[in-house]
């Protein structure tokens, strides 16, 4: 009997009260989902935190910046008062472009961050990974061309590519090729003389390539490096340790630039950092690069004791490559 009065009260509801339980009822239903897109969010950042216990969870501190979105989008979703869940995703959306818009904006705007002092050197350097699968040569021989830097390293150099170093003879007469093409895949081109090259592809490590410059640079020790990737967390954690440890046995200045696979907030990075006493200069967003909306910042320049930064980063043109080169100018101490 109760059912039948409830179910004749609701027909005959005025179009007020039906409007008022609709909005309700979506009140409830925003509220919710606003509730698990922070609750996503909080887990996220809980996760990365657990990275530093377990090597395998590292993946959740690669992905910090966007957790981080995630919890402010949806926290001002929950609080705001109507079209709480569209609200939370609009404002997912702007934070996550204007994160991608981020290192557009620092690279039209560069920075003097010093100046060259007494003792020192200006060497500008740049890192690229031209992506394997990249059938842009031409465009990838003209980004180098407009960088312009004088060391720059190349990851995922492909047989396609390796015309580059016959073109860019001139430009750059002093390169660092591997030993063994066939398992293989980096370069070094410079403007300056280059001593010591070598290159180490099956050990322990990642796969690198190595090359030093003369007494004019302080012996400057120049490394391109290429970590493995997720999800083979452990064994890229087991390779920087690997790296960190030779390298760290280095006298002299030094540079290590490349693709790490790794953002500034993850485990990796950190632990390179700190186990190499080395400095991390980089924390643009480099990839994916391919639909102009960079959100991971993984390609890296790192510096060693003494090698101070002097201009801002900057990134360059994707010149069709899922990643974007990243460069910066640098003081290195000359004894």
């Amino acid at each position: 009997m109760d059912d039948i009065k409830k179910r004749k009260a609701v027909r005959k509801a005025t179009p007020e009260a039906k409007a008022a339980a609709k909005r309700k009822k979506a009140r409830k239903s925003g509220y919710l989902g606003c509730i698990l897109g922070l609750s996503i969010g909080l887990a996220g950042l809980a996760g990365a935190r657990l990275g530093h216990l377990w090597v395998g969870f590292d993946v959740f501190s690669q992905l910090t910046p966007q957790f981080i979105f995630l919890v402010l989008a949806f926290g001002i979703g929950l609080l705001w008062p109507r079209g709480k869940v569209l609200t939370a995703v609009v404002l997912l959306i702007g934070l996550l472009a204007g994160y991608s818009m981020w290192p557009y904006y620092v690279s039209s705007n560069p920075s003097i961050l010093s100046i060259i002092k007494t003792g020192e050197r200006e060497l500008s350097v740049a890192s690229f990974n031209t992506w394997i699968l990249n059938d842009k040569v031409d465009e990838v021989k003209a980004e180098i061309e407009r960088l312009d830097a004088d060391v720059i390293v190349l990851v995922e150099l492909g047989p396609n590519k390796r015309v580059i170093f016959d073109q860019l003879i001139t430009h750059y007469p002093y390169q660092a090729k591997c030993s063994d093409p066939t398992h293989c895949n980096f370069g070094i081109l410079s403007k300056y003389p280059l001593t010591k090259i070598g290159d180490r592809m099956i050990w322990e490590g990642p796969p690198y390539i190595r090359a030093s410059l003369g007494p004019e640079f302080g012996g400057l020790s120049i490394y391109g490096v290429h970590t493995t990737r997720f999800p083979h967390s452990r064994a890229q954690f087991t390779q920087i340790k690997a790296l960190a440890s030779e390298l760290s046995a280095i006298t002299g200045p030094i540079v290590i630039m490349g693709d790490f696979n790794a953002t500034p907030y993850s485990r990796v990075t950190q632990t390179f950092a700190m186990q190499g006493n080395f400095q991390r200069l980089t924390n643009l967003p480099t990839w994916p690069a391919r639909f102009a909306l960079p959100q991971f910042s993984i390609d890296h320049i790192f510096v060693g004791s003494g090698v101070r930064q002097l201009e801002s980063q900057n990134i360059g043109n994707s010149a069709g490559s899922d990643h974007f080169p990243i460069y910066m100018k640098l003081a290195i101490p000359v004894p």
